[in-house]
This record gives structure tokens, sequence and C-alpha cells, in this order.
């Protein structure tokens, strides 16, 4: 995977051969050859800083991060209250279909119980609908006992019908 496809010796630059002095030829405070940073100071230019990043970019940097965690804290927040409110829908929904179920029992209930009245309340129209007849046909019997006797009794003789013909 990570085989050369050129020659070491053929490609490499030399480096430059180090030099013995330093930037300035005494010594420096400390007795020892002075550095980039010393001789800035030297000359009133700015020494080159070790540090990657001067104070403008570590400002930046720092305004960066914030707003980093600042979106990481407001989309955390976003997610634990969504999460919360997910569980509270789903716990009203549990609610809400054991309220339904307790409701279609009652209603079975209910209706059970209606149709029981109705039965015995029909069973009662039955009966009285059974008298009523009862009622209708003893009535119907007089009514012809008095036919009956009403031709047989107060029918005058004339008018009766003569059994040897005309």
């Amino acid at each position: 995977m990570h085989e050369r496809t050129t020659d070491a010796a053929e490609t490499a630059v030399p480096l430059p051969e180090p030099q013995g002095r330093s930037y300035t030829p005494g010594a420096s405070e400390h007795g020892g050859a002075m550095t980039s940073a010393g001789a800035g100071r030297l000359t009133g230019r700015p020494a080159a800083s070790r540090e990657p990043f001067g104070r403008a970019e570590r400002v930046q940097l720092t305004v960066l991060a914030g707003m980093f965690v600042l979106v990481a804290a407001v989309l955390s927040a976003g997610a634990v209250a969504f999460t919360n409110l997910t569980g509270q829908i789903l716990d009203l929904r549990a609610e809400m279909r054991e309220e339904i179920g307790g409701l279609r029992v009652e209603m079975r209930q209910e209706i059970g119980g209606l149709r029981a009245e109705l039965r015995e309340e029909i069973g009662e129209l039955s009966d009285r609908v059974d008298r009523l007849s009862d009622r209708v046909d003893r009535l119907s019997d007089r009514v012809t006992r008095v036919e009956t006797l009403i031709e047989t009794h107060l029918v005058p003789s004339s008018n009766a019908r003569d059994s040897a013909g005309p």
C-alpha cells in the first residue's frame, strides 16, 4: 500500500551546513548565542513568537469555541426537550387508550342494561297485547250471543221465513 516508487537517494536534497555563529557577533545576556526572539527585541521589530496564533486569532478562536459550545448546548437542550415531549405524548396516548377502554366497558354495560330493560318492557307489552286479545275474543263472543238472541227472540214471527216456502 505504501510502496516507494522512486529511489530515496535520487530525490534527497542535501541540507545546508549549520552555521557556527549566532545572529549577533556577541553573546547574549545569558552567555549563549542570541535567538531570533532576542534579536527582534534589539532591532525594534516584533520577535518571532513560538505560539502559532496571535492575540486576534486567539480571540476569534475563543469566540468560535464559545459559539460552538452554545450551539451544542442549545442542540442538547432541544434533544432533551424533544425526548421529554415525546415521553409525555406517549404517556398521554397510553392514558387516552386506557380511558377509551374504560369508556367502552361502561358503554357495553349501559347497552347491556338497556337491552335487558327493553326486553322486559317488550315482554310486558306482549303480555298486555295477549290480555287485550283475550278481551277482544270474549267481546266478540258476547256480540255473537247478543246477535243470536236478537234474531231468535226479538224478531217478529211474521218477518221470519216460512220454512214451507212462499
